[in-house]
């Protein structure tokens, strides 16, 4: 890998003001790419604009595009730049057409199609049209209308994953790529755990504040000094939490006899819970809760993360000032068998390069997708993990996923059809599935020969098993020349269990979104799972094309912690603006309105969003039929100007086939 990071080497040129696109230009520069802007820009507004520019190279006039575009590896541009381009006649497919090796990702609000395609937006307005400003808040109380960056953030991370997969692909030979990226499309991927509602009632979700509508108790529960956030999944932490409140009896109680019993009964195991917590202080609540092992945290402020210990040690900030940065610590990967790289914790010496195995270096068709025929190995369950594997398969992945004999966790969820929980056809659509008990000699074997013919393993595991079961990064990079990715709430070296709601609470999310109340709050979509699974996927194809170029296997550690905090990181600057958002009622409707001069947009809840012109136009919310019932899930919105974005298929609810295809012969293979 080059010393200058994983795209040394890159040039990037910029034709972008707006913010999803220069968070990316930022990502690209740290990353090690030469990212040139072109044509005079706007004075940055603020201190964190003035950041995001500032790893750029000096700008170039813009009468030198069409040279800068030769030698140029990629292009970011927004609606704006794009305009640019399109007036000097270089329309996506005249650009396309000029520079077939040039790899360009366009961010957007809408995107190049469907009515919307020129309308401004902002945050705001983009989580209103979306149906999650409605759904923020609690029952019976009104929308909470602030908002944390998730449309931006998203497709920024999209943008990054499109760039280093199109280059993967143009370096296979299938030549460059134009990547149309929509932040409204982006957005719309986080509503997976809000679509059961509408899809098996037909009725908008329900605000919940900081419940989960599938699992329980989940919730932030008051103590003497300030309130905790604590969430259990499964029937593991419930019995645990029991034993550390004393309520053993609870255990009888058919009100809370499993998940489902649970979920519905919320009302009244919430009082028993902060019947405990309220008697005793914060920490003294996570202090006991988090020895078992169960999720818990007290809500931060941004500027307490910015100065907190967690932030440093993550990388998260630099210089005696605190100053932010990017995500690098998830996205920069190890390669632990490359020459003079330290060794790693697990072996005794630093091994020798092993051979290459897989189909990365498959040659592949001209305009093929960029991973096409890739084998990704998925181990993992619930949403980080496997939405990261779900992403990667959109781009032409192999992804095959290994559950345990008694299916990965998200099948047991609350809100199921056939049996089988919603969230899993959401989240494995278009994978192919196994079961193996890696404890069985057998079983082990198997998954061993899968390993050994795999590109990448993607995991979301605690540290601990991965320990257990043979399977850390060390272990499985002293034997297989591979990609390995492990997602975990705060790092490896952490070896600590967390869920989304705790990281919301940890990194500033909850205080930014329920400043206006009073009260923490989450967003009603994982927001922290599905940003750490973008950073996850970026951080494979980031670590794919380093053992494209080097040959060497490479280990991404990634943090959901890091997604979470990047996204909060605006707010860390005084002079930032302040908007507030407020909900007008009109005649056709509540809109909201998004501050003097603003754009606006109506206040849709999710039922009326999956049916806008918009989301079908750009295929954003897709059916499928499981089990005699017709089920919504998000659509694929990593959409390829040449290859168009084709939907997802269905999720693997019957699948046992551990095995890899046999390879394909492509003429030029190498």
């Amino acid at each position: 890998m080059n010393r200058a990071g994983p795209l040394g080497g890159i040039t990037v040129i910029t034709a972008c003001e707006d913010r999803a696109a220069a968070l990316l230009c930022r990502i690209l520069a740290d990353l090690g790419a030469l990212t040139i802007p072109v044509g005079e820009l706007p004075a940055p507004s603020d201190g964190f604009e003035r950041w995001l520019r500032a790893g750029a190279a000096a700008p170039a006039a813009g009468e030198n595009m069409e040279r800068l575009l030769h030698r140029a590896d990629v292009l970011v541009c927004d609606a704006a730049g794009g305009a640019r381009l399109t007036a000097r006649g270089l329309s996506p497919r005249q650009l396309a057409a000029a520079h077939p090796e040039l790899v360009t990702v366009r961010i957007s609000a809408f995107g190049l199609s469907g009515p919307l395609r020129d309308t401004p937006a902002t945050e705001a307005t983009l989580q209103a049209l979306a149906g999650i400003t409605a759904a923020t808040g609690a029952d019976g109380d009104p929308p909470v209308t602030a908002t944390v960056g998730l449309a931006a953030r998203t497709a920024a991370l999209s943008g990054l994953i499109a760039v280093t997969a199109g280059l993967i692909g143009r370096d296979r030979g299938g030549g460059g790529d134009y990547f149309d990226i929509a932040e409204f499309d982006s957005l719309l991927t986080h509503v997976g755990t809000l679509l059961p509602s509408v899809a098996l009632t037909g009725r908008p979700p329900r605000r919940t504040g900081n419940r989960h509508g599938m699992a329980a108790p989940w919730n932030s529960y008051p103590c003497r000094d300030a309130p905790v956030v604590i969430c259990t999944m499964g029937e593991t932490m419930w019995h645990r939490l029991v034993k550390v409140t004393g309520r053993t009896e609870l255990l009888d109680d058919p009100r809370f006899a499993d998940t489902p019993a649970r979920v519905a009964h919320a009302d009244e195991l919430d009082a028993v819970i902060a019947a405990w917590t309220g008697d005793r202080a914060a920490d003294e609540v996570v202090t006991l809760l988090r020895a078992e092992g169960i999720p818990c945290a007290p809500a931060a402020a941004p500027r307490d993360v910015r100065y907190g210990a967690a932030a440093r040690r993550r990388g998260l900030v630099a210089g005696p000032h605190h100053e932010p940065r990017g995500p690098l610590r998830s996205l920069v990967p190890e390669v632990p068998d490359a020459p003079g790289a330290p060794a790693s914790p697990d072996t005794r010496a630093t091994p020798e390069p092993l051979p290459r195995q897989g189909r990365l270096w498959e040659r592949i068709p001209r305009g093929a997708p960029p991973l096409h025929g890739v084998r990704l190995l998925e181990f993992g369950s619930y949403t980080a993990g496997p939405h990261a594997g779900r992403l990667l398969a959109q781009l032409g992945a192999d992804v095959l996923k290994v559950e345990p004999p008694h299916g990965e966790g998200s099948r047991r969820l609350a809100q199921s059809v056939g049996g089988v929980g919603y969230l899993y056809l959401v989240n494995n659509a278009g994978k192919r599935s196994c079961r193996l008990d890696l404890a069985d000699p057998a079983d082990r074997a198997t998954f061993d020969e899968l390993l050994g013919g795999a590109d990448v393993l993607l995991t979301n595991l605690a540290a601990d098993t991965l320990d257990a079961t043979g399977i850390s990064p060390g272990r499985v990079l002293s034997r297989y020349g591979v990609v390995h990715c492990a997602v975990t709430g705060h790092g490896l070296a952490a070896a600590d269990r967390s869920v989304d709601t705790v990281i919301q609470a940890e990194s500033g999310m909850m205080r930014l979104l329920g400043g206006a109340t009073g009260t923490p709050l989450r967003t009603p979509v994982s927001s922290a799972d599905v940003l750490g699974a973008y950073l996850a996927a970026a951080a494979v194809t980031v670590s794919s094309y380093v053992r494209l170029r080097t040959g060497h296997g490479a280990a991404a550690d990634v943090a959901l912690f890091d997604a979470a905090v990047w996204a909060t990181q605006d707010s860390w600057f005084d002079d930032a603006p302040v908007r507030t958002p407020r909900i007008v009622e009109t005649d056709d409707g509540p809109v909201l309105a998004d501050g003097d001069g603003i754009p606006t947009a109506p206040l849709h809840d999710l039922t009326r969003a999956v049916r806008h012109p918009q989301v079908g136009a750009r295929g954003m919310v897709v059916e499928q039929s499981y089990a005699d019932t017709t089920v919504l899930i998000t659509g694929n919105h990593l959409r390829s100007l040449l290859r168009g974005a084709p939907p997802p298929g269905p999720a693997p609810v019957d699948h046992d086939d551990p095995a890899w295809p046999a390879p394909t012969t492509i003429e030029g293979q190498r």
